[in-house]
């Protein structure tokens, strides 16, 4: 039986909102400035409002909290490199360990 799920979640920057997409590996369609539409993979037909941070899925389409978890991860990871750049950290490797976490290592120019 098909459900809509309904996610909050701080993904609110198109640009980087973007970004984690495609380091997932997820075709998707810009609707305007607020609205990004997923057109593949276990998120197809889910709806990214950047306004709130929701994305809204069906159940029949594989979406659920779980499938976010990937999304999520390569958006923090996003951020960060922002964040860093902002910063004038410069991000000398990234490596992912065998729990899955993302591990940058960084140098912070000292002033």
């Amino acid at each position: 039986m098909s459900r809509r799920v309904t996610t909050q979640t701080e993904i609110k920057d198109k640009g980087l909102a973007i970004q984690a997409l495609k380091q997932a590996g997820l075709s998707y369609r810009e609707v305007g400035d607020t609205q990004i539409n997923i057109t593949s993979g276990r998120l197809a037909h889910a709806t990214i409002d950047l306004r709130s941070g929701e994305i809204s899925g069906d159940s029949d389409h594989g979406h659920s909290r779980e499938s976010l978890g990937l999304l999520r991860q390569y958006y923090a990871e996003a951020k960060y490199k922002a964040e860093c750049a902002k910063q004038g950290i410069t991000i000398d490797s990234r490596t992912v360990n065998k729990n899955g976490d993302i591990v940058l290592m960084c140098t912070a120019m000292m002033g």
